[in-house]
């Protein structure tokens, strides 16, 4: 027996730790519901548990998403149900104003309606929002650009790649009413140039013209009024002038333009613009800022006159030449166009995250609802031939607004089935999440128990393994 170092007592000491830490950890699990509460519990189970946790946060989020999506087109597709009332109530009217029946105030009283409800359709276009956030203006819409000023990408279908589609030459003609002729407009598609076979300009609306194929291509493009202001320096936008080109033949002419640029290499409009007027131009002509545009005036020899200039806002600080023989002209019963590109980039969509990793989005397209983009600007119900006219465009409209709630439920549709299949992924990975970090309450309250008695045991021989070298001094005795 010896005295010194009780090594019963020191095993029975470390049988007592660790029971008592297997104690602890169990109560941990009791107590917190966790199967694994720390990477050492089950480091491979912990790695899969956190990251399957992150993945179930994002689909319930996702799922939000998606039904915040879904109120969205719901709120778009309810202002177009009274878009598409007012358009047969216009509709009405155009069918009524081509009976010969009326007299010139009735027809009166009736454009009155009309132009009402045109307006009203503009408001609904242009006032219908979410979240702060414009939804029938084109905001939501799939945008495009061409390399010329004067023409817009109005339109173009789902079957459109996105890449850069050129036209060679492009010749618009006007009838005497100012409205492109079908029949005389034409456009050059050759091969190689990114539009399909047998592409042609097959239909023409106010101030816009539609280029299709036979497989669902189709691009509408904007252009100017009849009357057109067209500059060849894109960085001296011209953008309006009161007065057309004088009588006798020939261009605005503007020999240079310089402008002069700040510390912040933003347009210093404080120094005057310096301009050398060309033929046309008043005698008088002078140039100032108004805003951020070159205003010219002519304040003695023709008072009416005004045009306003478009600049860069940004270049190099100092003085800056920045565009030399602007040439300004105007166009009347035809323009031509070459080389004109047309850049399909396939974005403006309303991304809708509707996944919890990255890329797994729904794009909305939500058409624009303006009167240009219906078709409707000029309509109206004075004679019988304008109400005809009107019938045509407003059936048109019908027709565009049709398709826009056509597509609109079907973008609902399948967000609602994404909610569906979210939810069902959401109940299944927190199943597997729960089996990897759940404890199971009866399994873990007998291994408890069990321990709670090696516990107890460890502790009853370590008392009994202290008195051992008491029992030393009998045989001193």
């Amino acid at each position: 027996m010896r005295i010194n170092y009780n090594a019963p007592a020191m095993r029975a000491n470390n049988a007592l730790n660790v029971a008592d830490n297997r104690v602890a950890a169990s109560l941990q699990k009791l107590s917190s519901g966790y199967k694994v509460n720390s990477a050492k519990d089950n480091p491979s189970g912990y790695a899969i548990g956190r990251r399957m946790n992150a993945q179930i946060t994002g689909v319930t989020v996702a799922t939000q998403n998606a039904k915040t999506g879904i109120s969205v087109i719901e709120t778009a597709d309810g202002a177009l149900t009274e878009v598409h009332d007012m358009l047969q109530r216009m509709n009405e009217l155009a069918v009524k104003g081509e009976t010969g029946t009326l007299t010139t105030a009735d027809r009166k009283m009736l454009d009155q309606e009309l132009q009402q409800l045109k307006e009203e359709v503009a408001r609904v276009a242009r006032d219908t929002e979410f979240n702060g956030q414009p939804l029938l203006d084109g905001s939501f819409d799939l945008r495009g650009y061409t390399n010329d000023l004067s023409i817009k990408v109005g339109y173009y279908s789902d079957d459109v790649l996105d890449k850069v589609y050129t036209i060679d030459s492009l010749t618009v003609y006007y009838d005497e009413d100012g409205k492109i002729d079908l029949d005389k407009t034409n456009a050059d598609f050759q091969p190689g140039n990114n539009f399909p076979k047998g592409s042609a300009i097959t239909s023409v609306g106010e101030n816009c013209f539609t280029i299709t194929d036979s497989k669902g291509f189709e691009i509408t493009l904007d252009i100017p009024d009849k009357e057109v202001i067209r500059n060849s320096d894109p960085n001296a936008q011209v953008i309006s002038c009161s007065k057309p080109l004088p009588a006798a033949d020939g261009d605005y002419e503007i020999t240079s333009l310089t402008v002069t640029y700040g510390t912040d290499n933003k347009l210093n409009t404080t120094v005057a613009p310096a301009i050398t007027f060309g033929q046309n131009f008043p005698l008088d002509a002078q140039a100032e800022y108004e805003g951020n545009l070159i205003k010219v005036t002519s304040p003695a020899n023709d008072p009416d006159f005004e045009m306003y200039i478009r600049v860069p806002e940004n270049g190099i600080q100092g003085a800056q030449n920045i565009a030399n023989n602007v040439s300004i002209s105007y166009t009347k019963d035809e323009v031509s166009y070459s080389d004109l590109e047309i850049d399909i980039t396939g974005i403006g969509a309303m991304d809708t995250q509707i996944g919890a990793n990255e890329g797994q989005i729904l794009e909305i397209r939500v058409p624009t609802m303006t009167l240009q983009r219906l078709g409707i600007t000029g309509a109206e119900v004075t004679t019988e031939d304008k109400s005809a006219d009107a019938n045509v465009a407003i059936k048109g409209a019908i027709a565009y607004v049709s398709d826009a709630r056509s597509r609109l439920g079907a973008y609902q549709n399948r967000l609602e089935h994404t909610v569906g299949s979210l939810d069902i992924t959401n109940e299944n990975m927190t199943a597997s999440y729960s089996r990897i970090m759940d404890v199971d309450v009866s399994e873990e309250m007998t291994y408890y128990t069990s321990q709670q008695v090696v516990e107890q045991a460890a502790i009853s021989m370590l008392a009994q393994a202290n008195e051992r070298p008491s029992q030393v001094l009998q045989l001193l005795q």
